[in-house]
């Protein structure tokens, strides 16, 4: 295979149970509660340059629990399945390839008696990119704070973005969550066109003046990953801790703000990464 400019690697994951996918520590995807009860989930794309940040080696971890309303995995309700791709940015349905094997799990009608609370699957991949990401590599270890001190900054922090989205300030959004942008505007090498893209989008989101969910401290846990590098707030039922209601539920569900912290260092505090 010809060396490929600008790889766009990704995994296409393919569940039929709540799943959790990680690499490098860091949550890439994942399908869980409510709306998993009774479903399939065949063949989510999932882009990972982001979370790669450089060129090395990397763990790839797939979390396998019930789905919503069942207590264990069993051979009937589990499976899980990981294929690795890498492409051409610029052309990824032509240039894509694999670049491993295939992980799942280890039956799909292939064994029985199988009945566990949680498994998990997991590989090496080794990544080539063109760039060393400014990520959160050298950022502080938040396993080193008290877990109720984090736990209060984190949820503070949370609150001054959910008054940002009430108040529809799209630029000051565009403000707290630069290091997001320019992280992802290199990691999927984004041209100036989807830079605009993006852009346009946003302010078409903010524009409609949804109204933003209630938070509360009761209804979040706090999950810390990237090891011990990131933090994030979860809603108990599986969704996203910020959220614009829907002006339809019937049409279309909540939109939900996927966000995760990092903390530079202990002095300047929290912040979108």
């Amino acid at each position: 295979m010809d060396k490929i400019q600008n790889p766009y690697y990704h995994l296409n994951v393919n569940s039929f149970c709540a799943t959790e996918v990680y690499v490098n520590d860091v949550l890439v995807d994942e399908w869980k509660g409510e709306q998993t009860g009774g479903n399939e989930r065949n063949m989510v794309m999932a882009p990972i340059n982001h979370v790669l940040l450089q060129s090395g080696k990397y763990k790839v971890v797939g979390k396998m629990s019930p789905k919503h309303g069942e207590q264990l995995l069993t051979e009937e309700n589990s499976y899980l399945g990981i294929d690795l791709f890498v492409a051409d940015a610029d052309n990824i349905k032509e240039t894509r390839v694999s670049f491993g094997p295939k992980i799942e799990s280890p039956w799909n009608g292939l064994s029985s008696n199988i009945r566990y609370p949680h498994f998990e699957i997991a590989t090496e991949i080794e990544v080539e990119l063109p760039f060393v990401l400014d990520g959160w590599q050298n950022s502080v270890n938040l396993k080193d704070i008290p877990e109720k001190e984090l736990f209060n900054e984190v949820y503070t922090y949370y609150w001054k973005i959910k008054e940002v989205l009430e108040q529809h300030d799209f630029n000051k959004y565009l403000e707290m969550s630069a290091e997001k942008r320019n992280l992802q505007e290199q990691a999927f090498y984004f041209s100036e066109d989807r830079k605009k893209d993006f852009l346009e989008g946003g302010v078409e989101l903010f524009s409609q003046k949804l109204p933003v969910e209630e938070l509360s401290r009761e209804n979040v846990n706090m999950e810390i990953m990237g090891d011990g590098k990131l933090v994030r707030l979860m809603r108990k039922d599986g969704t996203q801790a910020l959220q614009f209601k829907s002006p339809d539920l019937e049409e279309q569900s909540n939109v939900e703000l996927e966000v995760k912290l990092h903390m530079r260092s202990r002095q300047n505090g929290l912040t979108i990464i």
